[in-house]
């Protein structure tokens, strides 16, 4: 996550002009190295912010301190540091769009009286932070040196989680799987044992109007630029995605080339572990992928190896000249060989001097960068890596277990639940298309 203590928002944040029926959204961003957002956490909610409105969606109203707000939640999430002039609009109309979006999924929901609790929604901020490598308490801490209200992200969790219970509810009773269509995926796996198969993430952009066709071609644009500039790309899906799949990064998971259009296949198959695609344009929008990985149908591979991870992050000044940075390198490499288990990892890091420590949780080695894989698979239980370089510090990962893999052939229930989310995500992009078209919004 980057550090945006170093980002000011000029007062005159947005103004809005009408023009042919349209809506177009103008922002400056000052971004300066002396000073930063502390300031508006100081006073983070100015009267006359929350009393202008920027839109009303059936009626519900959207203030410029809300789009404020989901702005600088872009910032953090895109990792953006210097945005040009097109960027700044960029970020302006999707934060609008997406408030727009959440507004008409809370409405939507509240007609069968969904209620997402505190605890959930404190379950998915958790989550997040995860995602972000950082502790709840510390990501809390930097979206308000950064000028956010936690309240504003739990906001955009609500909506989500709300979306999540309408797609369930609602929706899922309208997807219909066959058991011959069951059958067919487990013969199929079967008959192309050996043969690819792709573990892809996504972030999709929904196209409602295509008059507005070309705007969504430029913001996918936008993204891809940014997340080959090393923004993460699951939390980038969490906060641009309009599929059903952003509440878990845009993981889509392992799929084999018959459960995939030919435009996905088409961009997987020329891709490595870890590139970002171009756009990919369908009727229904842009997808934009990251490939995680790839194998072999049902054959086992070294990097299906499965690993308890946790990690240290080491910070230093974004101004620490060379051989400050040696000497951490060489701080960091004594301290990471100093560790021998495990056992109250983040006492330890405290000890050693590091900044963060937490856990990654089980993943495999394939899910990881390639760069780590001959690493984790050699290193021993409870001993760390070497440092990995990082734009403000280093990083190294402890392996707290390690189990090999074991090849299993899906059950029914497993095929059953897969072929049923990519329907149901499809018909929820649909529903929301629609929502978007029968809702009536002013734009202030």
């Amino acid at each position: 996550m980057p550090n945006l203590s170093k980002y000011e928002m000029n007062d005159n944040f947005i103004t809005t002009t009408i023009k042919s029926g349209l809506i177009s959204i103008i922002g400056y961003f000052l971004l300066s190295s002396s000073s930063g957002l502390a300031q508006q956490t100081n006073n983070p909610q100015k009267l006359s912010d929350v009393q202008e409105i920027v839109a009303v969606v059936n009626d519900s109203p959207i203030s410029l301190y809300d789009l404020k707000q989901r702005v600088l939640l872009f910032i953090i999430s895109s990792g953006s540091r210097n945005l040009s002039p097109q960027e700044q609009q960029y970020m302006n109309q999707q934060a609008l769009q997406n408030l727009i979006d959440d507004k008409l999924k809370t409405q939507e929901a509240e007609k069968y009286k969904t209620v997402i609790s505190k605890e959930e929604q404190e379950q998915s901020f958790a989550s997040y932070a995860q995602q972000m490598r950082v502790t709840p308490q510390q990501l809390e801490q930097q979206l308000n040196q950064a000028g956010i209200r936690k309240e504003s992200m739990l906001l955009q969790v609500e909506a989500s989680l709300a979306w999540d219970q309408v797609v369930g509810g609602l929706l899922m009773p309208q997807v219909s799987i066959s058991d011959e269509e069951i059958y067919s995926i487990l013969d199929r796996m079967k008959n192309n044992k050996g043969q690819q198969e792709y573990h892809p993430l996504e972030i999709f952009l929904l196209v409602s109007d295509n008059e507005k066709r070309e705007e969504t071609r430029t913001a996918a644009n936008r993204i891809v630029e940014q997340l080959r500039k090393k923004a993460s790309f699951q939390v980038m899906a969490r906060q641009f995605s309009q599929s059903t799949t952003s509440a878990v990064g845009g993981d889509l998971g392992w799929l084999m080339k018959s459960q995939l259009s030919q435009e996905i296949t088409t961009a997987l198959s020329s891709m490595e572990q870890g590139e970002i695609s171009d756009p990919i344009e369908t009727e229904d929008g842009f997808y934009i992928l990251q490939l995680a990985g790839k194998r072999q149908i049902l054959t086992a591979s070294e990097t299906d190896t499965r690993v308890e991870l946790q990690h240290l992050f080491f910070e230093v000044s974004d101004k620490a000249e060379t051989e400050e940075l040696n000497a951490l390198e060489k701080i960091v490499t004594e301290a990471a060989a100093k560790i021998e288990n495990c056992e109250n990892l983040e006492e330890q890091g405290k000890d050693l001097g590091a900044k963060e420590t937490g856990s990654l949780g089980n993943l495999a080695i394939s899910d990881l960068p390639k760069k780590l894989h001959k690493t984790l698979l050699e290193l021993e239980i409870g001993h760390a890596t070497g440092p990995i370089k990082e734009d403000n510090g280093y990083r190294v990962f402890v392996v707290c277990d390690r189990k090999a893999p074991v090849i299993r052939m899906p059950d029914y229930d497993s095929v059953e639940s897969s072929l049923s989310q990519q329907r149901v995500g499809l018909i929820a992009r649909r529903h929301l298309r629609d929502l978007r078209r029968d809702a009536i919004i002013d734009y202030k």
